[in-house]
């Protein structure tokens, strides 16, 4: 009889030794793969073996920047370590602004990393949090210098020992385009959640049933993504 993967019950509250060792070697082995700072104009195709996840990529290029001024991550879901680690780089100054679209079952499913998450939001850290229809990994950042990039990969926030890939790519078209649709479906979310409490229904029992397709030409970013 196969055995039921227990879910977190306690809260989170500190990053484990092992955790920190586990996002630094993840870092060592994307600087490894990626010395050089990532130029505009040009995409960068990454396979890892694993222990390399959305965060340790944003790890790897605060290298680079050392302070980003806006970051929006989707994901499906995102593990109790790397909430912990976001809060940190919050706390800390090196990022301004976050925003987080998870997807819609996180809410139950995880419930303790859940309930940081909206501690972290009502603090002000996280400016905004929203459950949706998501299953696409991306992370958006935009650094001080107005340099924005986009990491598109297929791993969630969350270190695994699975093969990933994942492409960084520095592009304000191709960021803008990402952040446009993202940001609808925020404006969406919000007008249901004001309807929801206008008639009093619990958030957690709602999911959305919102989907969308968004399609971007070849020819609008062939050019400036090196193609």
């Amino acid at each position: 009889m196969p055995i039921k993967k227990l879910r977190r019950i306690t809260d989170l509250t500190v990053v484990s030794a092992e955790d920190e060792m586990r996002r630094a070697y993840g870092v060592g082995e994307l600087v490894k793969l990626m010395s050089d700072k990532p130029v505009p104009g040009k995409s960068y195709h990454i396979i890892t073996g694993g222990a390399i996840d959305l965060i340790c990529h944003l790890y790897w290029l605060l290298r680079h920047w050392p302070h980003m001024k806006k970051v929006l991550i989707s994901a499906w879901a995102i593990s109790g370590r790397d909430i912990l680690f976001l809060e940190k780089l919050l706390k800390d100054g090196q990022i301004d602004r976050v925003e987080l679209l998870v997807g819609d079952i996180f809410p139950t499913k995880y419930k303790m990393e859940w309930k940081k998450l909206m501690e972290i939001y009502d603090s002000g850290g996280i400016s905004a949090v929203y459950k949706s229809t998501i299953h696409s990994k991306l992370l958006l950042m935009e650094a001080d210098d107005g340099t924005k990039l986009v990491i598109e990969s297929s791993a969630n926030c969350n270190m695994n020992p699975r093969v990933e890939q994942s492409c960084v790519t520095v592009s304000e078209k191709l960021y803008d385009f990402y952040f446009t649709y993202l940001h609808e479906m925020f404006d969406e979310e919000q007008a249901r959640r004001t309807v929801r409490e206008t008639i009093k229904l619990p958030f957690d029992e709602y999911i959305s049933d919102s989907e969308r397709i968004a399609e971007v030409g070849e020819n609008d970013l062939g050019e400036e993504m090196g193609e």
